[in-house]
């Protein structure tokens, strides 16, 4: 080769290095721009992030990344803005910068998804700003269908599709999409029922999900588990069951399984199937206490008492029984009346290790036998045990009223009433009784205006307040009181016939 051909060579390769450099160089200056807005991004500063990108994208402005970078950048700028029409200019912009990294990468379901949100976003602010247009150019749903497209199985695309059908009162199409999402995710279902367009007929789309997503195996076990819980919604206990069952099916089940099934055979009155199933969540539960006590408080609204006190037994007796486990215990018998039984296991309770509540039911089965000193007793033992419980000294208040122990119950009364988390009406009105008894009417009226202003739709508040104030000789405020009386409740004939003996006295 030649000299002079060497030397064009030699050129040719030096000017080609020199363009490779040269764009090598930008490409780094535009990565140092797009770390340093990223990083400010983070730290909220988004106009300074904005600048570095607006340098990045001067150097490679092919670059779909950036561009999708600056359309984040300006969306969040546009949610800080407090006038709506520039926050419509910042949201217009971040949209033809989505628009540009769409059209340099037509596969990104993240710039489509924010597509449909910027649109979604630009509709509600074109209808804030111009309430009287019937149409807007805005439309947010073919972007969410593309977006959907590109990632068939994204979750969180689908759960905004669905609210934006709802926001639009496209019904027909929500149906199909919450359809689609229960096949595809029934974890979905669980979700969509705290939304607000959830209803009978989205719980329908719902359920069809879920059964194709059972016949397909997708997420079999949850799937079972959410049709089950929607149809004990709808109350279909014996669906409800046996779906359940399905969901349980096979070994690693754990104590809340065989307590959701177990309380599902009990809505259904099969006593014995929810027996078996309880005693296995208690077998295994690391919180035997806690859901005894569940237990105690499902059984013995719906009245099987006879049933809870069998369950209970069988408890103590197959498991090391705690002092919580034979308390309850106790409860089942006093709520079947068998008060020695319950006595005698309270009272080995207390032999063993002394406890504020084993007292205090002591003191209702002493109640319920109408043995008043010894209910005074054992209620007492409890407050000193637990004095800041404040159920234990109103029922300490109540049982000294009834011995006409006027003094000690208006100071447990008052103990009630500070120990009590939430101010109580009926705490109040019970001391402002006692006070009435011990003829302190003015501290007795105090109690009633308390009462008043934490339930002023109490007509008998009002009453006795009334009265009260005919004690201290103030007609005008009685005739007040019984004014509003009358009025909460106008078919009372005693509070209107004393109102108008008061007002005719007047």
């Amino acid at each position: 080769m030649s000299f002079p051909s060497r030397y064009a060579l030699c050129a040719l390769i030096l000017f080609l290095l020199l363009i490779a450099l040269y764009i090598l160089t930008l490409r780094l200056i535009a990565e140092t721009h797009v770390h340093r807005a990223g990083n400010l991004f983070r730290e909220g500063h988004y106009g300074l992030a904005l600048g570095h990108l607006e340098k990045a994208v001067h150097c490679r402005p092919g670059d779909y990344t950036i561009q999708k970078e600056m359309g984040k950048t300006y969306s969040k700028l546009a949610g800080l803005q407090p006038g709506a029409e520039k926050g419509v200019f910042l949201m217009r912009t971040a949209q033809e910068r989505y628009l540009e990294a769409f059209r340099l990468n037509p596969l990104d379901a993240e710039v489509a998804y924010a597509l449909a949100r910027g649109e979604e976003g630009l509709q509600q602010l074109d209808n804030r700003l111009h309430p009287e247009k019937k149409h807007t150019e805005y439309n947010a749903l073919p972007y969410f269908r593309e977006a959907i497209r590109l990632r068939p199985n994204g979750i969180t695309y689908r759960y905004a599709l669905a609210r934006y059908l709802h926001r639009r009162g496209e019904q027909e199409s929500l149906v199909s999409a919450v359809h689609t999402l229960a096949r595809i995710y029934p974890p979905s279902c669980r979700h969509l029922k705290r939304e607000p367009f959830w209803s009978p007929a989205i719980a329908e789309a719902c359920k069809g999900g879920l059964r194709e997503a059972i016949d397909g195996k997708t997420s079999l076990r949850e799937a079972h588990r959410i049709m089950a819980y929607i149809l004990a919604e709808e109350k279909e206990w014996e669906g409800a069951i046996t779906h359940y069952r399905e969901a349980v099916r096979g070994v690693y089940n754990s104590a809340g399984d065989y307590m959701q099934l177990g309380l599902l055979y009990l809505q259904n009155g099969q006593l014995e199937e929810a027996e078996d199933n309880l005693l296995k969540c208690l077998n295994i539960s690391r919180t035997r206490d806690q859901d005894l006590e569940r237990l105690y408080g499902i059984y013995t609204r719906r009245g099987y008492y006879n049933e809870f006190s069998g369950l209970s037994r069988k408890v103590r007796d197959r498991f090391a029984g705690s002092s919580k486990t034979e308390m309850i215990f106790a409860r089942s018998l006093i709520n079947l009346k068998q008060y020695n039984r319950a006595r005698r296991i309270l009272d080995e309770i207390n032999r063993k290790e002394p406890t504020a509540e084993a007292w205090y039911w002591l003191a209702r089965v002493a109640e319920a036998e109408q043995d008043w000193d010894r209910m005074e007793l054992a209620i007492q033992k409890a407050t000193v045990l637990d004095p800041s419980n404040g159920g234990y000294h109103l029922l300490f208040s109540q049982v000294l009223k009834r011995r006409n122990k006027l003094e000690r119950a208006e100071g447990e009364a008052s103990r009630a009433i500070s120990h009590q988390g939430k101010p109580s009406p009926s705490l109040f009105d019970h001391r402002a009784r006692i006070r009435w008894s011990m003829q302190d009417y003015p501290g007795a009226l105090r109690d009633w205006r308390s009462a008043i202003a934490l339930k002023p739709d109490s007509a008998s508040f009002y009453a006795q307040a009334a009265e009260a104030c005919v004690r201290m000789g103030n007609s005008a405020g009685a005739v007040e009181y019984y004014q509003k009386a009358v009025k909460l409740e106008p078919g009372n004939e005693r509070y209107g016939k004393r109102y108008k003996e008061l007002k005719a006295g007047g």
